[in-house]
């Protein structure tokens, strides 16, 4: 066997090995057409895009203002706050979201009450569109953010006091950018978080073409809906697959709710706003591939942890899987390095009395 044909074999064995870990990418809408091109904005269409700036007051009865500047106007945004004294946190939402809706407000409320600047980004205007239009212009829309970003820097904004949470196709808006900022500043934002980064469109593009782990400093990944409006590949330096990372537990009173593919996918901006509610409780166990990931068969042998939101340890970088209960507040804690008889669905033991059941 020559040198070719054990490289041909070696090649194989690879592409073999990933096939099997995170499976070829056939969830929803694994490719979009136009992906592969060149998207522009036009000038009308720069000029209708803002970002909106809140930050924390001194005052007993208004403990936050806000205003809205354009995506040209770093000043209107200087003018509002100052970045010397706290970290600032831009926020970008998902597909035919807004700076109003009351996640992002909740949001908003926690980053305030951590005495945050906090920079929202408007997307609500472009992406009322069909989705594989609003997958096209998450990359210029996130250079425009990056070139928005940058200019901020050039007034006092520090690359290491710069966080961006993105969720769905807010977490490649983010990645893109980050990429943007880096290529103008030659620095990098400290932490980029991806909430179920959304998959549709974005399966088979290149991992420069969606979010990314050298996009930041640090960039973990919360994972609830992999193979439907999430994506299934590890993207960052830290993933976390919420009970396998595909549909997540729900019971409401007595009764089990199906929590599919719209439910699961929103559910990664409940799981990480409540984790910084509780930092020390959504805890992790390291796996070592996507595929036991998906099963929670991560407990043989030495058990490593790690924790979903403010105190992710980036040292401890890789696949973790993160159970939750089926009820608000969801996290388990310590019960957590458990493992659970019926993985993901341990919560259907629960409604089923003992004797006979009378209707």
């Amino acid at each position: 066997m020559n040198i070719c044909e054990v490289t041909l074999l070696l090649c194989m064995c690879q592409l073999s090995l990933q096939a099997m870990d995170t499976g070829f990418p056939a969830g929803l809408m694994a490719d979009c057409p136009g992906m592969n091109r060149t998207t522009t904005l036009s000038e009308e269409t720069k000029q209708s895009l803002s970002i909106v700036v809140i930050y924390p007051t001194k005052g007993f009865l208004i403990r936050h203002k806000e205003a809205r500047c354009k995506l040209d106007e770093p000043d209107c945004v200087t003018k509002h706050i100052n970045f010397a004294d706290r970290k600032t946190q831009v926020l970008i939402s998902g597909y035919m979201d807004a700076s109003f809706s009351p996640l992002v407000r909740a949001f908003v409320a926690q980053f305030l009450s951590m005495k945050r600047n906090v920079l929202v980004l408007e997307i609500f205007p472009i992406l009322v569109r069909s989705y594989p239009l609003a997958a096209r212009v998450t990359k210029p829309l996130g250079e425009l953010l990056g070139q928005f970003l940058a200019s901020l820097t050039q007034q006092g904004l520090s690359p290491n006091r710069l966080e961006l949470v993105g969720a769905s196709l807010g977490s490649h808006i983010a990645s893109h950018a980050a990429v943007e900022y880096r290529r103008l500043t030659g620095q990098r934002p400290a932490r980029i978080t991806g909430l179920d980064p959304a998959g549709p469109c974005f399966r088979n593009v290149p991992p420069t073409a969606r979010l990314h782990a050298d996009a930041a400093q640090r960039v973990d990944v919360l994972h609830t809906n992999v193979d439907g409006f999430g994506i299934a590949e590890p993207l960052g330096h830290v993933d976390f697959y919420a009970n396998g990372g595909e549909f997540q537990p729900s019971i409401t009173g007595k009764f089990i709710l199906p929590c599919f593919q719209l439910c699961s996918h929103i559910r990664a901006g409940f799981y990480y706003l409540l984790a910084y509610t509780n930092p020390d409780k959504f805890v992790a166990v390291a796996c070592d591939s996507v595929a036991n990931a998906r099963h929670g068969d991560c407990y043989e042998g030495t058990i490593r942890t790690n924790i979903l939101g403010p105190k992710t340890n980036f040292t401890k970088r890789g696949i973790f899987y993160l159970p939750t209960g089926a009820v608000s507040p969801y996290h388990l804690g310590l019960n957590g390095l458990k493992k659970r008889k019926y993985g993901v669905n341990d919560y259907l033991l629960a409604p089923a009395p003992e004797g006979d059941i009378t209707i």
